[in-house]
C-alpha cells in the first residue's frame, strides 16, 4: 500500500485526467458538468478549493466550484489578508515603531510587500520621481 503525501493522491480526479480528456479545464459546459460530478464525490474536495483560493488559480473547476466562484472566493481572500496591518509577532520587523529615516510606522504610513515586508509609504513616495525629475532627465517625452 503507498503513503499518502498530499490531498492530491486522494483526490477522485487523479487517475481520471489524461492528456486527451480533462474536463476540469475545458470550454464545453457538459463537461464542465462532469467535472462538477466528479468533484461531487470527491473526499478532498474542500482542501482542493482552498489550494485553488490559496494560490489563486483563476481558471477551471477546483473543489467541485466553477470559476466564476472561484474568483470571487480569491478576491475576497485577497480582500481580506491585511487583517490586522500589524506584522505577526513572530516576524522581525513586528518590535519597530519607525522606519529607518524615523517615519512611524502606522496604519496611513504603513505598507506591507507581498514578500511580507513592512515598508514606509512616506519613504516609498520621496524614492520615486518627481514630474519635473523625469522630464529633465527627458522622461515620458514623445520628442526625440
Amino acid at each position: 500500500m503507498t503513503e499518502v503525501r498530499c490531498w492530491r493522491d486522494q483526490a477522485a480526479c487523479r487517475d481520471v485526467v489524461t492528456a486527451d480528456y480533462d474536463p476540469f479545464f475545458a470550454d464545453s459546459a457538459e463537461l464542465q458538468a462532469e467535472a462538477i460530478a466528479i468533484c461531487a464525490t470527491c473526499p478532498v474536495r474542500d482542501a482542493c478549493l482552498t489550494f485553488a483560493v490559496r494560490t489563486g488559480q483563476q481558471y477551471g473547476i477546483w473543489g467541485g466550484q466553477p470559476e466564476q466562484i472561484i474568483r470571487r472566493l480569491i478576491a475576497l481572500e485577497r480582500a481580506g489578508r491585511p487583517q490586522s496591518r500589524q506584522a505577526p509577532a513572530s516576524h522581525p520587523q513586528a518590535s519597530k515603531t519607525h522606519c529607518k529615516r524615523g517615519h512611524r510606522f502606522d496604519a496611513a504610513n504603513t505598507y506591507y510587500a507581498p514578500d511580507g515586508q513592512r515598508r514606509c509609504r512616506t519613504c516609498l513616495r520621496d524614492a520615486q520621481p518627481t514630474y519635473g525629475q523625469r522630464r529633465a532627465r527627458g522622461g515620458n517625452s514623445d520628442v526625440a
